[in-house]
């Protein structure tokens, strides 16, 4: 008796379970999470990139260190590497939009006319790497001023550092870009695993008032929880902060994907990107040859990839959902549809049936299509839920809550397994569930095709409970099989 009751919660916890399945959380249920601290006024950082840009989250490389050379904190920043990825570590207090410093604009608002700039630095010198501060000026939108110092050799100890800018200021600035790196980005894209990075008291010299906000001494810092969907790789921007891709929003479940826009950058030209996410990635640094790796194993030739969205773009522009297959490594067939604006969720399919049986699928959700970069296309965003293939339904261990519902008949009930819906021809899915909350029947139907009858005479005699979808509602009923 006791058993008994110790299971009968469970008949009313919402708990996903999942199969082995090419789309794994398909249904954005499952989030990975971290916190971590960040100078005050210095939100673009490395940490965002080592969480979002690789296959494989990296160490956070930006880091509060009580190794001060005054006060209480100081900042240290590092190259560091996991499996075939290396990532030097920075900070800045302006999205550069630009990995060229010479186009670098904006920044925290400064109109005085500094000589130089000072502070105080320890390094773990790596072999033919430095770490480099830089210091970028700027009015009315034009870059007036550019300057970077490399800084390393081995100091175990404090060090001072002061730099005169040359040629100097012509003319008072109305903004600055303060910035650090542990590796040497001039010369090489990601740095020198193992180069670290201790910085403290960085000012301005010839002035009276350094910027409002430049924080030089690193004593206040925020802190931040950054969030991406488990089993899937995030490409989004550091401009979205605070901006949340999971959403309560959701069609099923308590979780939906959402994708926004963002102001990207293309050879120095403003342009609109779509956030993306994908069970596939590019490697680093492939230049012209770049092939996307990653996946889930999938053998099917022919199948249905199914989903439902909300798309509220800004313009006429498309969001899109596509898969590509591969074989043995080398991609055969791509498939792909665009989605048009629905402000309510929608059923969407996505059939194929390929020229040969793959071995792995790539599949990727994309806020907005590469081709639609115009400026109007700012504000659009994609909703994503329930994303899975027909042959491999998202599973759930759960019962839904009972709630009388006269718009749903099924007859007989009871019966000895075999049931008719009344008036089913909307229907689009239908679960059953057993009194432990396991999902022991599942369909999806195709547009257009009829549901007479459903054929539970292979489950056990007792009670179950049956979820019907239709375009807009979800019914749920208890049946009994006797």
């Amino acid at each position: 008796m006791k058993k008994l009751l110790l299971l009968l919660p469970l008949a009313y916890m919402a708990i996903t379970a999942y199969g082995q399945t090419s789309i794994p959380n398909g249904n954005f249920e499952s989030w990975n999470s971290v916190t971590y601290d960040y100078p005050l006024n210095y939100p673009y950082n490395s940490n965002y990139d080592a969480f979002y840009r690789y296959e494989t989250p990296l160490p956070f490389n930006v880091i509060k260190t009580v190794d001060a050379y005054h006060g209480t904190y100081a900042i240290e920043v590092s190259t560091v590497t996991s499996g075939t990825n290396t990532a030097f570590g920075y900070f800045l207090n302006s999205n550069p939009k630009s990995g060229n410093p010479i186009e670098w604009t904006g920044g925290a608002p400064y109109t005085e006319i500094p000589t130089g700039i000072q502070g105080y630095y320890k390094y773990n010198v790596a072999t033919g790497d430095s770490a480099i501060i830089f210091a970028v000026f700027s009015k009315g939108g034009i870059n007036i001023g550019t300057y970077l110092y490399p800084i390393g050799d081995l100091h175990t100890d404090w060090t001072h550092f002061n730099f005169t800018f040359d040629p100097p200021l012509s003319k008072a600035p109305d903004s600055v870009i303060f910035a650090a790196t542990s590796s040497n980005i001039m010369v090489s894209d990601n740095g020198v695993a193992g180069s670290v990075l201790v910085l403290d008291s960085v000012s301005f010299t010839g002035v009276i008032i350094q910027p409002e906000g430049m924080n030089g001494d690193f004593e206040l810092w925020e802190t931040e929880t950054l969030l991406t969907p488990e089993d899937w790789i995030m490409q989004t921007n550091y401009d979205q902060r605070g901006l949340e891709n999971r959403t309560l929003d959701a069609y099923k479940g308590k979780y939906a994907i959402k994708l926004k826009t963002y102001l990207g950058d293309n050879s120095g030209v403003p342009v609109a990107r779509g956030e993306q996410v994908s069970t596939g990635y590019y490697s680093e640094n492939c230049n012209n040859n770049c092939i996307e790796l990653g996946g889930q194993r999938f053998t099917n030739k022919k199948d249905t990839l199914t989903f439902w969205y909300k798309y509220t773009p800004s313009s006429n522009v498309k969001a899109q959902v596509s898969m590509k297959f591969k074989k043995n490594g080398t991609s055969f067939q791509w498939e792909g549809r665009d989605l048009l604006a629905s402000t309510e969720y929608q059923y969407f399919e996505i059939p194929f049936d390929l020229w040969q049986a793959p071995d792995t699928v790539i599949v990727n959700i994309q806020a907005l299509r590469w081709e639609d970069n115009v400026l109007s296309a700012l504000g659009s965003v994609l909703t994503i839920d329930e994303i899975q293939f027909k042959s491999q339904p998202i599973l759930y261990a759960r019962i839904p809550k009972f709630v009388a519902d006269n718009a749903l008949t099924i007859f007989p009930n009871p019966s000895s397994g075999k049931f008719r819906i009344k008036n089913s021809a909307d229907v689009t899915q239908v679960i059953v569930y057993n009194q432990l909350g396991r999902q022991v029947y599942s369909r999806i139907l195709t547009e257009g095709e009829k549901l007479n009858e459903i054929d539970l005479t292979r489950l056990k005699k007792g009670v179950y409970f049956i979820e019907i979808y239709d375009p807009e509602n979800r019914h749920t009923q208890k049946i009994v099989i006797q």
